[in-house]
């Protein structure tokens, strides 16, 4: 049946849902509360069940709210805020971190592989205002690490593929203990990073891509690049820059799950 995907904090699900339906994942399940998002993502993944909020979700206890039986891969965007630069950087003291439902989600059904996306100010940001700096991502590897999981993570941008925009990102994946790899012959993550970014430039080459990035990129997230533009007061519009936003490059959602693809491949 192929590697079964549920995703959470989904947005309009043009990041790790759209990566994983172009390499021949099954996705089993999305999870987003936003309104806009879910109009595109009910039309876009048509009979795909959409679970909501995830801290709901977290706490529904057993296995009785998913709807498939068997997951492989839990793949998440959680919201940045709580961690970009541009905020207050307010980590676990903002309402908008998902991160705890994330990994009790993880937990919970215990898939073989999880990625996870976010700003790369997750690395230093402090678990609340006048903690150690990089307190919150040590506490998330804590975490993982208590409930059976391994994790590998790297930060890489849109630009690295040849986008005319820089949009970095933190990438992180986790491995289940469970799996026996061989970590000394497995090959490292960058080195194919390095060839998938490769790839992806000399795409983009081919394609002649312009500056910039289309409010197209919501419904179309094949169609990456052209600048977000100035305000606007047509509510559509702006649920549609928010969209943009928040949106992960497919191409860098592509990273980590082809990472994934490797590791499985080579699991006994």
């Amino acid at each position: 049946m192929g590697i079964t995907q549920l995703d959470l904090c989904s947005g309009v699900g043009a990041g790790f849902c759209y990566a994983g339906l172009q390499l021949g994942f099954k996705l089993c399940g999305v999870a987003e509360i936003d309104g806009y998002c879910n109009d595109i993502l009910f039309n876009r993944y048509p009979g795909v069940h959409n679970y909501g909020d995830v801290r709901s979700f977290a706490f529904e206890g057993g296995f009785g709210p998913l709807r498939c039986r068997e997951i492989d891969i839990i793949t998440a965007s959680p919201p940045c805020p709580p961690f970009s630069g541009e905020g207050l950087r307010l980590g676990a003291s903002d309402d908008r971190d998902c991160f705890p439902s994330i990994l009790r989600i993880l937990n919970n059904y215990q898939p073989k592989f999880a990625a996870i996306e976010n700003v790369t100010g997750l690395l230093d940001c402090p678990t609340s205002p006048g903690k150690p700096t990089g307190s919150y991502f040590r506490g998330i590897l804590r975490t993982l690490d208590s409930i059976g999981y391994d994790a590998e993570w790297l930060t890489i941008g849109s630009g690295h593929c040849g986008a005319p925009f820089i949009r970095e990102r933190i990438l992180l994946v986790a491995i289940a203990r469970s799996l026996k790899l061989d970590w000394e012959r497995t090959t490292p993550w960058t080195n194919q990073a390095r060839r998938g970014t490769e790839e992806a430039r000399a795409t983009a080459k081919r394609r002649g891509a312009e500056s910039g990035y289309p409010m197209s990129v919501v419904s179309n997230p094949g169609n990456l690049a052209r600048p977000l533009g100035v305000k606007s007061g047509n509510g559509i519009i702006r649920k549609q820059r928010a969209a943009a936003g928040n949106l992960l490059d497919p191409r860098i959602a592509a990273i980590a799950l082809n990472r994934i693809l490797y590791l499985n491949s080579i699991a006994e």
